[in-house]
């Protein structure tokens, strides 16, 4: 903490938010119309799709919202959207035991929790009913990606459930005019070996397609974290006329990768590298297994001042574990099938304000399962013996989701510009019950008979943008939203649930208030935002000592407020620098008895730095140095005991030998330190997950 005061204000006299060094770089359109921007400097003016899927220009935007560009990306070359998505003010990204999961912390905590909206082109990558917080593993990161957009705090009114906190969005590559064969393998640390493939097709105009494939292995280096992941995106662009587009896109993966634990202080210094897994654990090889299917076609129409979109989508996605955070190692399977239709309209009136109304419907099948893979007696409060065989849930939930909304924006002035927006979400539960047996079948757990459940929630929006010039603007943002309960959350239930008569959880509601100012100048680029977000009827989990478990519960007010600062300088016309911070609180304000408490695995402060070297003298080479710092947080809520954080250097190189062949190199935690990734304490323990040690990567790219 002494050296962190000094850092920030030498970064803050040499900063940037993620300048790109292309002088041009192609822009998608939501009716897939595409603009190249020529620019005079390295930095761009900042363009978004995300917000209301049309393109917009970030100024025009009252919001706090960050892209990362297909160039940043290309020289980052991550293996994990972690290494990219880290770069933004204001996130985290965990990425867990260098496998394929990760918690995220934007404006929370780190957690698990659905408080945000994964999106790969637009459509929810899964169904708020079964959120999973690893989500960004089912995208098309390793395949094809060409941006990654993400709104920090609520979304707008096309946003419904989880986009409490941030919506992210990854974008993938359009059809290109040319016809192109690529291929790129990477070799690195630990055995870790990824191939792709990939091949753009454009037999004649208005019609043409792209397929990318890639497969990665990893034998992790921790034990038991081995790895192994495929997936394939396919992309079919049609013009049915010059009004008319019909995209049709297609995404698949597999990944299966051994599993870790947790270690306590002594396995850790012991030996950091362990697996904190037992031998008789080991013994049945706890494994993840996820598979995921994805079709979706979007056709998009403009007629005169109005714009129609039409979204149908199909989607599959299982995932298969052993839950070795919990004593006891329960299997968990689960198989969820989704069929949603998302329908856009907007209007551009001759008063130069526009309307959009739209409306989203879901529908989703759950199937979960879990039951017990191995004999085990556990501690603790209330010592158990769990036997190999016993089920503890076994059931499927129907799952409905409507969402009429509407949007409206209007000129004031000629600077000053009104949004104002209110979307409907009802969502409705059909929960049926396998087992034969209901009412107490012990550890703590309840069997309940069939049942239904609904949720309906209106949330407002509003937000005031004033134009300062052609570069900068000043917003002010309100936007309500809420998180709903999931179906495991709902009917995987404990017997202290029973006692306050089965589960009454209800959503969680929160308001956020945000003052941003943003501008891009010729050579500077920044935002500054100041975000207040309340959430009432938190859901957390208590913790019984006399009946001995865990139950949730909706019990707290909770308030996270911050700033966050992105900020882009090109320094010369070799030299690129930037910044991106956040400083933030997240308190209990009411919660008996830790009210005025902070929450447990809340950085005090994010920092990234990156500065990005492009030397005349060799045309085609980029350098990056990143430094990362994660601040000092308490390890419970109990706020019994505080980590100290820490702070990582990464090394990036790419060099483009000539429009075919590149090569890319990378070096993770440069000056190899050990650290902790994240640490909690449970039952007075200390729980750690150990950060990774040096990571060597060397690649190339070729193109025909």
């Amino acid at each position: 903490m002494n050296t962190f005061p000094s850092l920030l204000s030498l970064a803050l006299l040499t900063t940037s938010a993620a300048a790109t060094t292309d002088n041009t770089e192609v822009q998608t359109a939501p009716d897939g119309a595409t603009s190249t921007m020529a620019i005079a400097s390295p930095v761009m003016e900042r363009i978004s799709i995300t917000a209301n899927r049309k393109q917009n220009v970030d100024t025009d935007l009252a919001m706090s919202l960050d892209s990362i560009s297909k160039s940043e990306l290309a020289l980052d070359k991550g293996q994990h959207p972690a290494e990219s998505l880290n770069s933004v003010a204001g996130v985290l990204i965990d990425q867990l035991g260098g496998g394929q999961g990760h918690k995220t912390a934007i404006r929370m905590p780190m957690n698990t929790s659905g408080y945000y909206l994964f999106l790969q082109d637009n459509i929810p990558i899964q169904s708020p009913a079964f959120f999973n917080h690893n989500g960004l593993w089912w995208s098309s990161f390793n395949t094809n990606v060409g941006r990654i957009e993400v709104i920090k705090g609520a979304g707008t009114a096309l946003y419904g459930s989880g986009a409490v906190a941030a919506t992210i969005n990854v974008l993938s590559d359009e059809v290109e005019d040319a016809n192109r064969l690529d291929s790129g393998l990477m070799l690195g640390s630990d055995n870790f070996h990824k191939l792709q493939l990939g091949y753009n097709r454009k037999p004649e105009a208005g019609k043409g397609w792209r397929i990318s494939a890639s497969a990665q292995e990893s034998d992790g280096w921790q034990e038991h974290t081995a790895t192994q992941r495929a997936e394939v995106n396919a992309r079919h662009e049609y013009e049915i006329d010059a009004n008319q587009r019909l995209v049709t896109l297609l995404s698949a993966s597999t990944l299966e990768q051994e599993m870790a634990a947790g270690l306590t202080e002594e396995q850790y210094r012991q030996d950091r590298n362990q697996s904190g897994l037992s031998d008789a654990v080991l013994a049945v090889d706890p494994t993840r297994r996820s598979d995921y299917l994805r079709l979706s076609s979007q056709w998009d129409k403009q007629s005169g001042d109005a714009n129609y979109s039409l979204i149908g989508y199909l989607r599959r996605n299982t995932n298969s574990y052993t839950a070795t955070w919990n004593a006891n190692m329960p299997m968990v399977d689960s198989v969820v099938r989704s069929a949603g239709l998302l329908a856009l309209a907007n209007w551009v009136h001759g008063d130069d304000s526009e309307t959009t109304v739209g409306a989203d419907l879901e529908y989703s099948v759950g199937d979960e399962s879990s039951f017990q893979p191995l004999d085990v007696t556990v501690g603790g409060y209330k010592p158990d013996s769990f036997v190999a065989g016993e089920r503890f849930y076994d059931d499927s939930t129907d799952y409905l989701g409507l969402s009429p909304y509407v949007q409206h924006q209007r000129p004031l002035t000629e600077n000053l510009t009104l949004t104002l927006g209110a979307r409907f979400d009802y969502a409705g539960y059909d929960y049926h019950n396998h087992l034969a047996a209901l009412g107490d079948i012990g550890h703590g757990k309840l069997s309940i008979a069939d049942r239904e459940d609904s949720f309906s929630h209106l949330s407002p929006k509003a937000s005031l943008n004033y134009r300062l010039g052609d570069s900068s603007s000043l917003y002010l943002r309100y936007a309500n939203s809420f998180r709903l309960p999931t179906s495991g959350s709902l009917y995987h239930i404990t017997t202290k649930d029973s006692i306050e008569g089965l589960s009454n959880l209800k959503p969680e509601i929160s308001d956020t208030y945000e003052l941003g100012y943003k501008a891009n100048l010729d050579s500077l680029s920044w935002d500054l935002a100041l975000y207040y977000m309340d959430v009432d009827d938190g859901i957390v989990n208590a913790f019984d000592s006399e009946l001995g478990f865990r139950y949730q519960v909706n019990a707290t007010r909770v308030i996270h407020k911050g700033v966050e600062l992105a900020a882009d300088w090109q320094a010369t016309r070799e030299l690129a620098l930037s910044l991106a911070f956040t400083r933030a609180s997240h308190e209990f304000d009411d919660y008996p008895p830790i009210t005025g408490n902070q929450m447990m695995n809340a950085p005090e402060y994010i920092t990234n730095v990156r500065a990005r070297y492009n030397p005349d003298a060799l045309e085609g080479l980029s350098l990056m140095l990143e430094w990362q710092a994660i601040g000092d947080y308490w390890m419970d809520d109990a706020n019994s005991r505080r980590y100290e954080g820490y702070q990582l250097t990464n090394l990036k190189a790419r060099y483009k030998i000539n429009d075919r062949v590149s090569i890319n190199a990378r070096a993770t935690n440069l000056w190899d330190k050990d650290y902790v990734q994240s640490a909690a304490l449970s039952y007075g323990k200390a729980n750690i997950n150990p950060g990774a040690p040096r990571s060597l990567y060397l690649g190339v790219d070729v193109s025909w």
